[in-house]
């Protein structure tokens, strides 16, 4: 089979590539190994983004959704702090129908895509031969001018090509029945090193469900972890052992390289994973994006170009602040009273929930945190 570009990894990178690309008429291929594949993840995405792609409508009217209007975050010594959302929305899907439904999406555009798992790469010069393995175990051989890695925390293009794979904390999650809230609008984010290390602990309300989990540095720390919160959070209303524990990577974003020959490296691939909040559907389709438009324009140094002018600021800013933060309970408490005040709550919600650019908010978000950051590098 012979393409113009061959999209490996079909999450929301994958696909948002494969569909802009289509769109453009450039024969794309997209390759995903399991369509079934549920990734374990909260599944929430501001729906300002998905305005971006002009994509909102079609998802709402197609997948089940849960609209989220405010957020509790608890710190690990004050007082609750909830925050209502005046201009924006936070959507929770479901995965794999999410994935599925972007896949579909980029198919009506005109992409190829079949079920199948890159097996190896024989060739890096002007034409790219991949091999793949079809779910029903035939080997193709791809030839491809560019390949787009869109295949996740552990990337098998990465081990290929010879670049180090991101790296990673841990997550541990489960879906437990919505009624054990009565909030079912409401995210909850809680702090503590005794849940959570390096991380948070979470609530997302889902559609019939609610995924519940929490993060650490450390894969061997998450049973005790998810123990913890459950006897936090529900005052042990939760049997942890009647539900299947899911473990996942969650990448940390830190400087990497974007493309390789004509590889381009995308989403979870790349790492691109928001210090501090962890999101990471947004940021990965916004990479995927950049990198469409970077092969698009024959110039694939503008895919870095792009994604520093448009986020790195804000990374590297978020980047500080978590290392700061996550250091000590004093400094997390610090960090999330200062929301308290609402002119810091709007500039976080410009950046989060309505991405709005960085380049205007950025120093004033960091103006009203002058007494935590004495120890950062201002910008």
């Amino acid at each position: 089979m012979e393409c113009e570009v061959l999209v490996v990894g079909g999450g929301p990178a994958g696909s948002t590539a494969a569909r802009l690309l289509a769109e453009k008429r450039i024969d794309t291929i997209l390759i995903e190994k399991n369509l079934s594949f549920n990734k374990p993840c909260g599944g929430g995405i501001p729906s300002a983004g998905l305005k971006e792609f002009d994509i909102l409508y079609k998802l709402q009217t197609n997948i089940p959704f849960n609209r989220i209007t405010r957020i509790k975050i608890v710190p690990p010594f004050s007082d609750p702090l909830e925050v209502d959302f005046h201009d924006g929305e936070l959507l929770i899907f479901n995965r794999s129908k999410f994935d599925s439904c972007l896949r579909k999406l980029a198919e009506e555009k005109g992409a190829k895509l079949i079920e199948a798992e890159l097996i190896s790469i024989e060739d890096f010069r002007s034409k790219i031969k991949s091999n793949i393995k079809t779910k029903s175990g035939d080997i193709i051989q791809v030839i491809s001018k560019y390949i787009i890695a869109a295949d996740g925390v552990n990337s098998k293009i990465c081990s290929l090509t010879g670049i180090p794979r991101p790296l990673y904390y841990w997550t541990v999650s489960f879906h437990a029945p919505e009624k054990l809230i009565n909030k079912k609008d409401t995210c909850e984010f809680w702090f503590g090193s005794s849940h959570a290390s390096f991380f948070y602990s979470w609530i997302f309300p889902g559609t019939d469900y609610l995924s519940i989990g929490t993060g650490s540095e450390d894969i061997k720390k998450l049973e005790n972890l998810i123990t913890n919160f459950i006897e936090r959070r529900f005052n042990r209303q939760i049997d942890v052992n009647s539900y299947k524990l899911r473990a996942y990577k969650i990448p940390i974003w830190e400087d990497r390289k974007f493309f390789k020959n004509n590889i381009l490296f995308c989403g979870d691939a790349l790492g691109t994973v928001m210090p501090v909040s962890f999101e990471g559907i947004y940021y990965s389709m916004k990479s995927a994006q950049f990198a469409s438009e970077a092969i698009i324009q024959k110039d694939l140094n503008l895919y870095e170009r792009l994604w520093d002018e448009r986020f790195l600021k804000q990374f590297s800013m978020m980047k500080k602040f978590q290392d700061i933060m996550f250091g000590s309970h004093e400094a997390i408490d610090k960090w999330l009273n200062i929301h308290r005040d609402p002119a810091v709550q709007e500039f976080a919600m410009a950046l989060w929930l309505r991405k709005e650019h960085g380049s205007k908010l950025i120093p004033l978000y960091l103006k009203a945190f002058k007494s935590f950051i004495s120890r950062i590098v201002i910008f």
